[in-house]
């Protein structure tokens, strides 16, 4: 019963009850399959238990632990397991497949580059049979450490067998993420001289590798290879070059992935949705996002969908229908995130209204028991600092342990505006710590004691700036010639 898929966890206590009334509770085939079985529950705390309470564990035991820690997430643990079996010498020397391409793929999540060759290394000492599973896994490994080299040295050592079109979808996407992108190429053309087909993965990895590398175009290309050869896009594939067309702003390129979601009929997907959204709004189409939440009799809950309409409108200038979408959300019972209350509190920030930032600053924390990050505050202290309210300000960049950057950086341009020496000082100084090599903070303060007429102070500063060797650089702009 155990081994049946989908057991509820429930189940699963009930067969442990039936083991521990038997007496059978320890036998290493029992108690392997209730690891396994409370893994897939995601009930780690008893699978941890039973497993620590097996008086002998074999291989198997190890394997079905380290398999379960893995699908759940617990990376850490899967290599601190796998020292723990390495210690046991009885076990050493029975590694198999299984378990390395566990503890690899973890070294690969976690980019333990060192964990995972000497894991290569136990690989060649113990001759261990580097079949499909085992040579895929270290080429996965290998790449997502960056190490793409020793990848692809892996990939061309493996003869006949040992690779397949999982082995070549794995190099070709290991390429890809380490911006290799024309040996990338090179590997997906050389697939037909294997007498290998490309499939949806192999697909996914040529146009989402260009998609985030903000090459649209390539990324088009090979979608329309993939569609004109008869392989049906993931919805992934359409949500990734979605995704490159609004960071690009090519509208042309979006307009035509809308236009196969509505063939395809899943332009009604939420995370497809909230793309186009993005999308329009960021080539400055403001009313095509808003045709598209509108097909949406029931609204989606997830706030990403809103997030999309309102940082969208913020985005264009237009904030009354920020706060207007911010509005409805809260209406239709949607809970606002994080992000919600960045694009909100910038709302409010660019159009100076300091009662209702403050108010949506304070429903955050005690309505959403949301703690404002440093964008926040950074919206915030902006919003104040506009205003003249810089005590305000000050006094919730205080709150921060450490403030970003950014922060300290508007509450100082509010110092310029007002001509507050004393806290410019302070922020100018500060901003210094965290960016010694930036002359700007200096600049600023010298400007603002300029403004005051306080000529002392300002030959004071300027020669802070000539012995600290900063220089002001002077001023580039850049204009781009069609060439011919």
């Amino acid at each position: 019963m155990l081994g049946v898929p989908h057991v509820g966890v429930n189940h699963v206590a009930l067969m442990h009850c039936c083991a521990l009334k038997l007496g059978v509770e320890f036998d290493v085939y029992v108690a392997t399959s209730l690891v396994t079985a409370y893994s897939k529950c995601e009930e780690l705390v008893s699978a941890t238990r039973v497993f620590e309470e097996l008086p002998v564990k074999s291989v198997v035991s190890y394997n079905a632990f380290i398999s379960g820690l893995l699908r759940n997430g617990v990376l850490h643990l899967v290599l601190d397991v796998f020292r723990e079996m390495m210690r046991e010498v009885r076990l050493e020397c029975k590694l198999n497949s299984v378990t390395l391409v566990s503890v690899l793929s973890a070294c690969g999540s976690l980019q333990s580059v060192r964990l995972g060759t000497q894991v290569h290394g136990l690989i060649v000492k113990h001759e261990v049979d580097d079949g499909v599973m085992v040579v895929t896994a270290l080429v996965d490994m290998y790449s997502k450490c960056g190490f793409w080299r020793s990848a692809f040295d892996v990939f061309t050592g493996a003869e006949g067998d040992s690779r397949n079109l999982i082995t070549w979808n794995s190099m070709i996407a290991g390429m890809m993420l380490n911006k290799e992108s024309e040996r990338a190429v090179d590997m997906f053309r050389r697939l037909e001289s294997e007498k290998l087909k490309p499939d949806s993965a192999t697909w996914n990895s040529m146009i989402n590798g260009f998609a985030q590398q903000g090459v649209c175009g390539e990324a088009f290309k090979y979608f329309r290879e993939m569609q004109s050869v008869g392989v049906p896009p993931c919805l992934k594939i359409v949500t990734s070059i979605l995704s490159t067309c609004a960071d690009s702003s090519m509208l042309r390129h979006g307009k035509e992935i809308h236009g196969f979601a509505l063939r395809t009929d899943i332009n009604r997907d939420d995370f497809l949705a909230t793309a186009l959204v993005d999308m329009y709004m960021k080539c400055g189409h403001a009313s095509w996002a808003r045709e598209v939440f509108n097909q949406f009799d029931a609204k989606p809950d997830d706030p990403a969908f809103w997030n999309a309409m309102i940082g969208g409108y913020g985005r264009n200038g237009d904030h009354e229908s920020a706060f207007e979408f911010f509005d409805k959300m809260l209406e239709e019972s949607v809970r606002p995130n994080s992000a919600t209350f960045v694009s909100v509190l910038s709302a409010c920030s660019h159009t100076g209204q300091v009662d209702r930032g403050l108010t949506v600053f304070r429903m955050m924390i005690r309505e959403y028991g949301l703690q404002p990050k440093p964008e926040h505050f950074g919206c915030i202290v902006d919003l104040l600092g506009r205003f003249g309210q810089l005590g305000e300000a000050q006094g919730l960049v205080q709150e921060l342990a450490e403030p970003p950057a950014s922060v300290l950086a508007s509450l100082l341009g509010a110092c310029r505006c007002y001509l507050d020496s004393s806290l410019g000082e302070e922020m100018a100084m500060r901003l210094l710590d965290v960016e010694p090599e930036n002359p700007t903070p200096l600049v600023i303060l010298s400007n603002i004691y300029a403004g005051l007429g306080r000529w002392k102070e300002v030959e004071r500063v300027r020669g802070m700036i000539t012995d600290k060797g900063l220089n002001k650089f002077s001023g580039l702009s850049m204009t781009e010639v069609a060439s011919k």
